[in-house]
Formats: structure tokens, sequence, C-alpha cells
């Protein structure tokens, strides 16, 4: 029995799901035309035949497993950490996360209005010492899970915690793009081995989310 049989999702659902799927990987204009390529490969009405195998194209492969295992379907949202009560205490959680990462990485953390993270994504994985990263992705990742406030944390694998120019200027960047969509930028720490950097601690950013 397939996800479609198990949940009773119709097409037209499964469609809805399709779009929004391709709309989290593409530019808007691209979506329509990706949609009709895959369902044009994978009509919903056989989905049954379809679900159980496999994609040489990555992308579709990871909406197949999607769709396969239920991933797609909505579903209440669940604690994935206790309540975050201040930097100090969710850094030395990240750092044991970061001990061994030979590569740079950022990764996004989307809490809840009580401050308990309800999400943690790797959004870029980088070289040894480069991550590009692009604020709209880490917003469009975020608003796929029901979010009061974010927190990016990435690493720097020399141990340096210092942030570099480029970081700072990301942090405010993402920092405004977060005001904009009312989804409060709480803090954005970088992790060495043993030591930490905190934007909101060291005063670089100022969230008051007691209004939220």
């Amino acid at each position: 029995m397939t996800i479609l049989e198990e949940a009773y999702v119709p097409v037209t659902q499964a469609h809805e799901l399709v779009q929004q799927y391709f709309a989290t990987y593409l530019p808007a204009e691209e979506v329509d035309h990706a949609v009709w390529m895959f369902e044009r490969s994978y009509p919903l009405e056989e989905a049954t035949d379809w679900l159980h195998e496999s994609s040489k194209d990555p992308v579709w492969n990871r909406l197949i497993i999607g769709l396969r295992c239920g991933q797609l379907l909505p579903r209440p949202a669940r604690r994935l950490l206790d309540q975050v009560y201040g930097s100090e205490q969710l850094a030395r959680t990240l750092l044991e996360d970061y001990a061994h990462l030979e590569q740079e990485q950022l990764q996004l953390l989307c809490l809840d209005t009580k401050n308990s993270v309800l999400r943690r994504e790797v959004v870029f994985q980088g070289t040894i010492n480069s991550c590009p990263a692009q604020p709209r992705e880490i917003i469009k990742l975020a608003l796929m899970t029901v979010t009061a406030r974010i927190v990016i944390v990435h690493n720097h694998p020399s141990g340096d915690v210092t942030p570099s120019t480029k970081d700072i200027e990301f942090t405010k960047r993402l920092q405004l793009a977060c005001e904009l969509m009312g989804m409060p930028l709480l803090d954005s720490f970088i992790v060495g081995v043993n030591d930490y950097y905190s934007f909101a601690e060291q005063g670089l950013i100022n969230c008051n989310t007691d209004s939220q």
C-alpha cells in the first residue's frame, strides 16, 4: 500500500505537494515546467506503480522518497531540542555536533514561540574554509516550518571563531531579511573545536522577542 493510499491523498493534493517541493529548489518561473516534466514521467494516478522505484535524477528521487515516506504530508511539529534559555546553553550543544567536522557547514535552527527547536537543517556544506550561503534560501526553509524565530550556526574548521568580514556582512543581511519577514534572527553562532562566538552575546544582534 502506498502513502497516497494510506493517507487517502487525492491526485489534486499530491499535485500541490509536488509543486511545493519544486518551489523549494527552483525559481518561481521554472516550477510549473518541472512539475509538468515530473508528472509526465510519473503520472500521479499511477503512483502505485512507480512509488517503489528510483529515479536517476537526484532531485526527482528525493521527491519520490518523500512521497513514499509521507515526508511531504502536513504533520504537527515536534520538538527536537529542549527549550533554549540562552546562547551559552545552545552553543554547548552545537559544539558537540561540530567537533569533528573538517568542512565548513551552515545549519538552520527553527524555533517556536517558546524557543523550542522544531527543526534543524544543514543549509550549506562548503569547503575547508568556504561555505557560500544566501539569506533567501534560509528564509525559504524556515517558512516551511511553523517558525517564530531562527538561529543559524556555522563552524570554522581552523578552530578560530573570530568572525570574518563576510560572516558579519552575511549575518547583517540575514537579520534584515528576517525582520522584513517578521521572523527574528535570535542569534548567529560560529563554533570551533572548543570555543564559540555568539553575535547576540557580543551585541551584534539585538533581538527583542517580547512582542513576538
